[in-house]
């Protein structure tokens, strides 16, 4: 009987969690988990989730990837902080990336432009600083490249 009402408990509380925003399979098993159910329940209660379309790994993905190019991240930490941090597929977060159609040189110009505005790196050093800036952000050399480039030929 008890195992019963756990999963009864467990259920609402993932619908709670899932009414709030999307979240990773993994997500929830770690925080339902981390409230002192037993661990076989709360995969077998979360796979149900899945089974029932409450919960979707790839409606994650969409979600956080959107979320994060909202936020002007760079694609190489939405897909470490997805993969890493919440246990998403690296496939579903590059699909759901891909499906966004992001401009990485033109956002990581954008980023570029509103921290350092249109004004050009006084030397080395300074161009190192802005580069690193910009590569903690999430962006590639190139694209890190091209938004400082664009700057020195104004």
């Amino acid at each position: 009987m008890k195992s019963s009402h756990d999963e009864q408990v467990l259920r609402e509380k993932c619908f709670k969690l899932l009414t709030k925003r999307e979240h990773s399979r993994f997500e929830l098993i770690y925080k339902l988990s981390q409230r002192g159910f037993d661990r076989p329940l709360v995969e077998q209660v979360v796979d149900r989730m899945q089974e029932e379309g409450w919960q979707s790994d790839e409606r994650f993905a969409q979600s956080f990837a959107r979320e994060k190019v909202m936020q002007r991240q760079g694609r190489t930490k939405i897909v470490a902080q997805a993969t890493q941090q919440r246990g998403v597929d690296k496939a579903l977060i590059d699909q759901a990336l891909q499906r966004l159609e992001v401009d990485w040189f033109e956002l990581c110009q954008q980023v570029y432009q509103s921290k350092f505005g249109s004004t050009q790196p006084s030397d080395r050093k300074d161009w190192a600083k802005r580069a690193r800036f910009l590569m903690q952000r999430g962006f590639s050399q190139e694209q890190i490249k091209f938004a400082i480039q664009a700057h020195d030929d104004d």
